[in-house]
């Protein structure tokens, strides 16, 4: 039986997906080398979708103490920055190919979501729904 905790991160996670799953079936349905399978944006995009959720999740979960709290949500701030930077190197290195190294970023990016991914699944294991 799927507890709350668990539809939130499988939630999450769907919504989250949603670009990555659409540029692999683009990829797929094209010629060769026409769309790349994976690529940096869509990883921040999930990234993205997974913290603000987070943070949205902080605020109606019984947490006992309320420094836990501030260090959630802290945490998912600090990784909500680290995706805009990236972003904003994607962009760049749009502009100037060369001047951005597009395997490293998109290394980042999922480093980022992989970390993203495991801080939800503690959040979703250490805390409680409020009952309504």
């Amino acid at each position: 039986m799927l507890t709350s905790n668990n539809k939130w991160l499988i939630h999450t996670l769907l919504v989250g997906l949603i670009p990555v799953l659409a540029r692999l079936l683009m990829w797929a349905a094209t010629s060769t080398g026409q769309v790349h399978p994976v690529v940096a944006s869509d990883l921040i995009t999930l990234g993205l979708v997974f913290h603000v959720s987070m943070l949205n999740e902080t605020e109606h979960r019984l947490i006992l103490k309320q420094a836990a709290r501030a260090l959630l949500n802290s945490i998912s701030t600090l990784f909500i920055t680290c995706y805009g930077v990236l972003y904003t190197v994607i962009i760049l290195s749009e502009r100037n190919t060369e001047l951005i190294d597009a395997p490293f970023v998109l290394a980042m990016s999922g480093t980022l979501c992989i970390g993203s991914i495991i801080l939800g699944l503690a959040l979703s294991q250490i805390t409680k729904r409020k009952q309504s």
